[in-house]
């Protein structure tokens, strides 16, 4: 009746709505995400406070540069966000270099969120669900905020989309190859 691929994509959607009806997440997986293994120490190692706002959903603090990271379980998923900017109105100049920086590659992306302001999201497969995936993740997204920050604080103040010559310098990238 089904392919060899059919059939495995019919097989896992009924597995993937089994766990969902049964509430949750398979057996083999941690329930928690709070007890990811490893996650404490590496939250302890790196001036992180870790709050557990329930089973699926954590709030990561660097107690440092005091930047504040949600943490959610997706069905087996993980979903990173982190504030940008407060307040932003979702204007033209912003749009447009928010698409340029997604052009970039990042590994992560923006969004306008109503309530919250220009928040930064990043996704991590299953198979990234681990401790050390959730610290490189927040790393590398704090780093992103460290390098465009001013920038795009610049382009909500002038109302002028930033060119790729001024995010490539903004991201210590002057002189590059890319094509412009």
């Amino acid at each position: 009746m089904f392919s060899g691929c059919q059939a495995g994509i019919v097989q896992a959607f009924a597995e993937r709505k089994a766990r969902v009806a049964g509430g949750g997440m398979s057996g083999e997986a941690v329930d928690r995400l709070a007890e990811l293994e490893g996650l404490r120490d590496w939250c302890e190692s790196n001036q992180f406070d870790l709050e557990e706002i329930d089973s699926s959903e954590l709030v990561l603090t660097d107690r440092e540069a005091g930047s504040v990271w949600s943490v959610f379980g997706v069905d087996d998923w993980i979903q990173i966000k982190g504030l940008v900017l407060d307040e932003v109105e979702p204007g033209s100049a912003l749009c447009l270099t928010l698409a340029r920086l997604h052009d970039r590659l990042l590994g992560c992306r923006f969004s306008v969120d109503a309530q919250q302001g220009l928040i930064i999201i990043v996704d991590l497969m299953p198979s990234c669900r681990t401790a050390a995936a959730i610290g490189e993740a927040v790393m590398q997204m704090q780093a992103i905020i460290d390098h465009t920050s001013e920038l795009l604080e610049d382009v909500i103040e002038r109302e002028m989309e930033a060119d790729d010559r001024t995010i490539d310098q903004a991201f210590g990238l002057e002189g590059s190859r890319r094509l412009h």
